[in-house]
């Protein structure tokens, strides 16, 4: 089926900057499969290891699906609990973070509206 389906294992490794024990595995984005508009990828947070900073996408609007386990997340001025079945919804620009206290795993999958990472305008702002 060529493109169209694919599997984790399809997917290229790319290390989330500044952040250690997580892995982000882009599975479709302008690399993969020629996407024109969107980046969609998987991401683990190990268990009490895992602190994304504070940062923008001052770019793109940014859809994260809770897939298993729990973290503590923030968009703007509110941090929250985030479960397995939750979804965050993160603004064009908006402040974001992320991270992992907790004694299980954090998976996820995100997408964003820009067809790679660099062209999202990733910043850190913390």
């Amino acid at each position: 089926m060529g493109k169209y389906l694919l599997k984790l294992a399809d997917g290229r490794n790319e290390p989330i900057q500044d952040l250690e024990h997580a892995e982000r595995i882009v599975l479709v984005d302008q690399e993969t499969v020629a996407a024109g508009d969107v980046t969609f990828a998987y991401c683990k947070f190990e268990a009490k290891t895992s602190y994304h900073k504070k940062h923008i996408h001052r770019h793109a609007e940014e859809v994260i699906y809770i897939i298993s386990g729990k973290g503590i997340g923030g968009v703007g001025d509110k941090e929250f609990e985030m479960r397995a079945g939750d979804t965050i919804w993160v603004p064009r620009g908006e402040v974001h973070w992320a991270y992992n206290p907790f004694d299980e795993p954090l998976e996820m999958v995100f997408l964003y509206t820009r067809p790679t990472l660099k062209a999202a305008g990733y910043e850190v702002v913390e």
